[in-house]
């Protein structure tokens, strides 16, 4: 990791994952269940969505330096998942306030294999409590990222996993 030019989250026992917590829609009254578990090279992240009690999310988060993102340009995430039926999103939020805009970008793994995705931040939706806002992520916004997220908030009730080897900022 070098100051201002990028980041990565190597997951794995002895790596990142440590520093991830769960946040799942029971914050909020929900009764969606979700686990992690550290391999040596990955974080699988898994669980069950419920819709009951307005509920529908599950998430793993962690803190970040705000300015660690400040020129970066792309996101990229070794990743695969059992489920070709859910969609996940990577979330960029400057406030822990639910209801404080924030940018999240959207995938759908189409394989059960090990991908790597990569997405443009700039690309990145403007959303507000799960509803689009606006249609890009100003590149001044990164300044301020301190909190990086994955979650499945798809309006689907049932199971769900995805395993991540890592996520790389540049």
């Amino acid at each position: 990791m070098t100051a201002n030019t990028g980041l990565t989250v190597d997951f794995g026992k002895n790596k990142s994952g440590d520093d991830w917590r769960i946040v799942n829609d029971g914050v909020m009254g929900g009764l969606s269940q979700s686990i992690t578990t550290l391999s040596e090279n990955s974080i699988l992240f898994k669980g069950e969505i419920s819709l009951e009690n307005n509920g529908g999310f599950a998430s793993i988060r962690t803190l970040i330096t705000a300015g660690e993102l400040t020129r970066c340009k792309t996101v990229s995430i070794r990743y695969k998942s059992n489920r070709t039926d859910r969609t996940f999103g990577v979330s960029l939020k400057n406030s822990q306030q639910y209801y404080i805009p924030y940018y999240k970008s959207l995938f759908t793994p189409n394989t059960t294999d090990w991908t790597v995705l990569t997405l443009n931040l700039s690309d990145f939706k403007h959303y507000r409590i799960g509803e689009i806002i606006g249609d890009q992520m100003p590149t001044k916004a990164l300044d301020d990222i301190f909190n990086i997220a994955i979650i499945i908030s798809d309006k689907k009730a049932g199971a769900f996993d995805i395993e991540i080897d890592y996520i790389t900022f540049e």
